[in-house]
């Protein structure tokens, strides 16, 4: 990264194409994939999402626009710096703009006519919108006016209920489509899940569930306090698909589901892993009625590896492992601007979710 230059805004284009003649003497690729306007209120989480966007765009070289609000202030302001991010590839020089954008008080209306001469015509446009959309903002609306695709990150919600509600709401009035970085989160679960029981003749044990336990990690961070979102996610995503009625949640996250075999009864817990992701789901057991059980848990020494055991009544399988795939700062996001559409599974997950929720348990 070239070194921050603080410039006004109608100079913003100006110096960087001086920064540009500079680097193309050193054989610096000028790119741009795609847009990318990032919002977040200035707090201590301002470093580690300026860290997810650097890594994102070291590997998919884009047009960052990253606003930075203050609030409270007494003083009115509105600041503007560019600077330039370097691909991680050191053989191939590829570079892109960053354009930082610093707002307080009554200036912030200025910001989306400040934005538009600096989109790039004719890529796609990301909002990555990391602070809770439930409450109204001057900027929400202008700027996922502009956005293909917006992201969120329901860390950022004070309560997961209202959070689902508000995002239900967005989706059926906005052309855009949605996406969250917890969901995304949870994908190699997801993935494990599908894999356990994709089988034809094991398809079946899925109706016959009787018992679900998922474990998260429990540390907390000073990035990450809302830590039982991505076991919510997990369960209330299989309870969707599998077409559970909830029947009981309780502030000890247990919950009972209701199907057409029976009653489910399931647990959220938490254990703590130092060196894992605060959050981070560590494991699910699964129990059904006819005695069989799935048993898969991170691997503590390489926790990207989960060791999946399964056993019936009268046999037990030869443990396995499976690959979740790296937890490493911005591949959530990586994986969400990659996607395209919303995801269905993760809209039905939501509905489920307002009802597991209903007593704001998250």
């Amino acid at each position: 990264m070239t070194i921050q230059q603080i410039v006004s805004p109608e100079k913003i284009e100006t110096e960087l194409l001086k920064i540009w003649e500079d680097l193309s003497k050193e054989n610096t690729t000028r790119a741009s994939l795609f847009n990318l306007i990032v919002f977040n209120r200035l707090s201590s989480r301002t470093d580690y999402i300026r860290n997810i966007v650097y890594k994102v765009a070291e590997k998919f070289p884009c047009r960052t626009l990253f606003i930075s609000e203050e609030s409270p202030v007494a003083t009115a302001y509105l600041k503007t710096a560019i600077s330039v991010l370097f691909s991680s590839d050191e053989t191939n020089p590829i570079a892109c703009d960053l354009i930082d954008i610093g707002v307080a008080g009554s200036d912030i209306e200025k910001v989306p006519s400040l934005l538009l001469p600096h989109l790039l015509t004719d890529l796609p446009i990301y909002l990555l919108w990391t602070e809770d959309p439930s409450p109204p903002h001057p900027l929400f609306a202008p700027l996922s006016a502009l956005a293909h695709r917006i992201i969120f990150d329901s860390e950022s919600a004070d309560l997961l209920l209202n959070f689902a509600t508000t995002l239900l709401k967005l989706q059926k009035k906005t052309k855009a489509d949605i996406a969250d970085l917890n969901w995304a989160r949870i994908q190699g679960w997801k993935d494990l899940i599908d894999s356990v029981f994709n089988p034809i003749e094991k398809v079946s044990e899925l109706g016959e569930i009787a018992g679900i336990r998922i474990v998260y990690n429990g540390r907390e961070s000073e990035f990450f306090c809302h830590l039982k979102i991505q076991a919510m996610y997990l369960l209330a995503w299989l309870a969707s698909r599998l077409e559970w009625t909830v029947k009981k949640a309780n502030q000890n996250l247990q919950f009972s589901f209701g199907s057409q075999k029976g009653n489910i009864e399931s647990s959220i817990v938490s254990e703590h892993w130092e060196k894992l992701g605060s959050g981070t789901v560590i494991g699910i057991e699964i129990t059904t009625r006819n005695g069989n059980r799935v048993k898969a848990f991170r691997i503590r020494e390489r926790y990207h590896y989960v060791k999946i055991e399964t056993s019936s009544s009268d046999s037990c399988e030869l443990p396995y492992e499976f690959l979740l795939g790296q937890t490493a700062t911005g591949q959530s996001l990586v994986r969400e601007i990659c996607m395209k559409g919303t995801s269905s599974h993760y809209l039905e997950m939501l509905k489920t979710l307002l009802i597991l929720d209903k007593d704001k348990l998250c």
